[in-house]
């Protein structure tokens, strides 16, 4: 029960601070995008305090269910159970490969809005000054490549650490403290 809470515990932690981090760097893309496309949090426009506020708030449930997930698919069964420390490397890989799909989207959504491919429409068109349009749609594509990234990135993480505990179990699901070790390298 310890080793489900620590799991759980380290996907909450690692999704707000990813979360932070990552709103650091949008709030001061598109300030809109978080004054006008989201109510307001808290009561100030400082982008630092918005990017904490925004990297927390969505982000605990998210790292809430990547946890509860891992949880289950890393120590339910008769199999070698999976504990929090042996899940660090295939998380901080999830979050570098979203932070990369996050950059990526945002550099290809900005080109897109400047390129006049792409832009905001309806009441959004505006509320955003004119100016802001490409900004704002590059802070839109970057949380949502984070968004489908991550969640795809945890669903293969957890396909990938039941398959590989039922694989270092023998018949009885238990395996050697060599397997075990092992597998805890790779997800």
């Amino acid at each position: 029960m310890k080793q489900t809470a620590k799991i759980i515990l380290l996907c909450m932690a690692l999704a707000i601070l990813y979360g932070i981090v990552h709103n650091q760097f949008t709030v001061r893309i598109s300030l809109e995008y978080f004054t006008i496309g989201h109510r307001a949090l808290i009561s100030s426009t400082s982008p630092t305090l918005m990017g904490i506020a925004w990297g927390v708030h969505p982000n605990w449930w998210v790292g809430l269910s990547m946890g509860v997930l891992l949880a289950i698919t890393g120590r339910a069964g008769k199999w070698p159970k999976r504990n929090a420390r042996s899940l660090v490397k295939p998380l901080l890989l999830l979050f570098l490969v979203s932070g990369i799909a996050s950059a990526t989207a945002g550099i290809l959504g900005y080109r897109l809005a400047n390129s006049g491919t792409l832009g905001l429409y309806g009441p959004l068109a505006s509320s955003v000054p004119a100016s802001g349009h490409a900004a704002y749609i590059s802070a839109l594509w970057m949380h949502t490549a984070s968004y489908t990234v991550g969640t795809m990135g945890a669903l293969i993480i957890s396909l990938l650490v039941f398959t590989g505990r039922i694989a270092c179990g023998d018949a009885n699901g238990s395996g050697t403290e060599e397997q075990i070790q092992k597998q805890a390298y790779h997800p």
